[in-house]
This record gives C-alpha cells, sequence and structure tokens, in this order.
C-alpha cells in the first residue's frame, strides 16, 4: 500500500477510523458495565455520562468508517456490491451486509430501551435508592443481545478485512 496514492491513503484514514470505532464500542461496554455495578443511582448517572465520549467514537465513527470504507473500496476498483456486480460474494460485499445489520439497532432497540433505562433511572434519583425497575433496565436481555451482536458483526467485519478469505 503507497500512502502517496488515494487508495492508500484511503485505506489508512478508514484504518484509524476503525480503531476509533472499535475502542468507542469495547469503552462504552467498560465503563456502562461499571455504572451497572454501582451502588447508587448518582453513581449509575456519572458513570453513564461518563461513557457518553465513547457513545460519540461509536457514532461519529461508525459513520466515517463507513463512509471512508466506501471510498477506498470504489479508489481500489473493489467490487462493493460483489453479486450484484457480477463479482460473486466476496468479504467487502459480506462486510457491508454484516456492518449494515447492525444499523437497525440503533430506532429497533436502543433509542426505545434507552427511554425507558433513563425513565427507570430517574425514578430511582428520586427515590434515592436503586430499583428493581433500573436494576431490571440494566440488565435488559434485548439491549444486551443488540451489544454482543454489535459487537460480534464488528469483529467479524474486522477479521474479514484484515484476512481477505475470499
Amino acid at each position: 500500500m503507497n500512502l502517496a496514492t488515494l487508495p492508500g491513503l484511503l485505506a489508512v484514514l478508514h484504518a484509524l477510523a476503525g480503531i476509533g470505532f472499535i475502542v468507542g464500542l469495547f469503552g462504552r461496554w467498560m465503563v456502562l458495565a461499571a455504572a451497572e455495578r454501582a451502588a447508587t443511582p448518582a453513581s449509575m448517572r456519572l458513570l453513564a455520562r461518563a461513557a457518553a465520549p465513547f457513545e460519540t467514537l461509536v457514532i461519529a465513527g461508525s459513520m466515517v468508517v463507513f463512509i471512508l470504507g466506501v471510498l477506498t473500496a470504489w479508489a481500489e476498483g473493489l467490487p462493493l456490491l460483489g453479486p450484484f456486480v457480477g463479482a460473486g460474494t466476496n468479504w467487502l460485499f459480506l462486510s457491508l451486509l454484516l456492518f449494515l445489520s447492525i444499523l437497525p439497532l440503533v430506532p429497533l432497540v436502543f433509542l426505545p430501551r434507552g427511554r425507558v433505562f433513563e425513565a427507570a433511572l430517574e425514578e430511582a434519583e428520586t427515590a434515592g435508592i436503586v430499583t428493581d425497575r433500573l436494576r431490571a433496565a440494566w440488565s435488559d436481555p434485548v439491549v444486551r443481545a443488540a451489544h454482543v451482536y454489535e459487537l460480534t458483526a464488528v469483529t467479524i467485519v474486522l477479521v474479514l478485512m484484515l484476512a481477505k478469505p475470499f
């Protein structure tokens, strides 16, 4: 990869954005895990706020990764749409599908369940104790499954990009 070329420069920028995105995913997960174990609603709120910069990395990083990935594929002349352009199913097409499959989690899981969590946290702060409703919101199995899927899909995309198995 020659950094003096447009494809090389785009590939490096894409990789750096990917690093930021993955740091955001892991950082958010670690801080929110600590928040879930906190003893008071105030501590939970503080730690949830501490996860905000990681969430920003996830949101911005995912958009930048996607845009730079598409631009890199275009600059390198790679068949982004694989079977739809006669190239067969390749690692790039599978990566695109996996990455795009994460997007519906935001409006279908993260936003609505986040509102439920926020209401439970406010209720617990008013009561001054960690309520059962708040514990249930923290351990929501749908949100956990969505986060596990998100991290798994991103990990598979990373492996596909590095290994380029097909």
